[in-house]
Parts: C-alpha cells; sequence; structure tokens
C-alpha cells in the first residue's frame, strides 16, 4: 500500500509530535511525498506564522533526512493531484476536508488518540 502525503497532515504531526512516517511504515504504508507538496511547504513557509513555520522547518528537514520517495502528481493543482491519485487507488493522508470528502482511502490524525488512523469509504 502506498500513501500521498499532504501538507496540512505533514504540518500537524509535526505540531502534534507524531512520527508519522514511522507509523505508516508500521502500518504497511510505503510513504511518497509528492514534489509538488513539498514545494508547498516550501511556498507556505515564507507566508507562515512563527508556530507553523517552525514546524514546516522541521518538516523539511526531516525529508531531506529521511529516504521518502518522491513522485510528480502532474501539471495540475496539488489538491486535485491528490484527489485523482486517491481514485487510482493511492491512500492519501491530509486533513482537507474537499480531498477527504473525494477519496476514499484516507489516512487522518485521530484527536482522541493524538495518532494516525486509516479510513475507507
Amino acid at each position: 500500500m502506498e500513501v500521498l502525503l499532504d501538507s496540512s497532515f505533514v504540518i500537524s504531526c509535526i505540531k502534534r509530535k507524531i512520527d508519522f512516517i514511522l507509523e505508516l511504515e508500521n502500518l504497511g504504508f510505503k510513504v511518497i511525498l509528492p514534489k509538488e507538496v513539498y514545494q508547498e511547504l516550501k511556498d507556505l513557509r515564507a507566508k507562515s506564522h512563527t508556530e507553523e513555520k517552525k514546524a514546516i522547518d522541521i518538516a523539511l528537514k526531516l525529508f531531506e533526512k529521511v529516504n521518502v520517495k518522491k513522485m510528480s502528481l502532474g501539471n495540475i493543482a496539488v489538491d486535485k493531484g491528490l484527489i485523482e491519485k486517491g481514485r487510482d487507488g493511492y491512500f492519501i493522508a491530509t486533513l482537507d476536508t474537499a480531498i477527504k470528502r473525494q477519496v476514499k482511502n484516507r489516512v487522518i490524525i485521530s484527536n482522541a488518540k493524538n495518532n494516525i488512523e486509516i479510513e475507507r469509504d
């Protein structure tokens, strides 16, 4: 099983101190970072306030150290690309409700347990 990361998921995991890469791998996932999401994180860093900027810095450093597969979503908007990949069978790790409504296989953060959970429709 392969899971694509969305920027909202990554930032939230970092803020909550969730080791999302390890947890996803322990659940049997191969973690994939879309190149567009990586660029989106870089762009968000420039616009963000202090707490979010720190989380993004940590995420960018993490992705430099950890061997995470990267792929391109194509020449379309990030959310649209994630939705298309989700429809193709990939799991999508996101907090974005618009994406979650359109994708059957999702990885989310459980607020009650402060960990990662799988959702399927």
